[in-house]
Parts: C-alpha cells; structure tokens; sequence
C-alpha cells in the first residue's frame, strides 16, 4: 500500500464539517429510536443495548429467558421486545452471587 502525502488548504467551516463526519463515521451514529420503533440486533448489539455480557446473552437464549429468533442459524433479537423485557423486570440482576463481608474478601485473597 502507498501512502500518499498532500497538502491543500480547508476553510474553518470544511474543517468542522470533515471532522464531525469523520467522527459520525468512526462511531456509526444512528438516529435515535423511539420506544416504538423496531429493528433486529445482533447478538452484540442486543448484548450492548441492555447491558449485558454477550457470554451471558447466549446463555439466556439457551434457557429461553430472553425474546430471540434465530433465522437460518443466527441469533436476532428484536429492540423492542428487548426493551419490554427489560421494562417488565424479566431479566435477573447482573450481579447474582452471595455478597461477602470485607473482612472475609481480605482474607480470601490474601
């Protein structure tokens, strides 16, 4: 691959306008749903949007504790449906495992 290198000169408002688009592009901005708008999500996007790990969104689809469908192999999850579930507290806490007083996490990893 060959770099090229140019110079050319850029107005302040071209800058701002080729910045701000550089910058929409590197984190694909979208425009923001509304509650009732739908669209299909990937695992990771699914994983992403309630906050969960994507370890832990394959094994809720695996005891069928989350909206999925799976069309020829792969795994959609519907945003809305997603959102419902969140919403009506269908989901177990993040963190599901027996808290332990300080002076017991010191001394267990010590």
């Amino acid at each position: 691959m060959m770099n090229a290198t140019f110079v050319t000169t850029l107005s302040t408002q071209e800058l701002q306008e080729l910045i701000e688009l550089s910058v929409k592009n590197a984190v694909q901005v979208s425009p923001k749903l509304s509650n009732e708008d739908d669209t299909l999500l990937d695992t990771k996007e699914a994983a992403n949007l309630i906050k969960y790990e994507v370890t832990s969104i394959y094994g809720l689809v695996k005891r069928k504790k989350i909206p999925f469908c799976k069309i020829e192999g792969k795994l959609l999850f519907s945003r809305r449906k997603l959102i419902e579930w969140i919403e009506g507290g269908n989901h177990a806490p993040a963190l599901n495992r027996p808290s332990l007083p300080l002076k017991d996490l010191v001394t267990k990893y010590r």
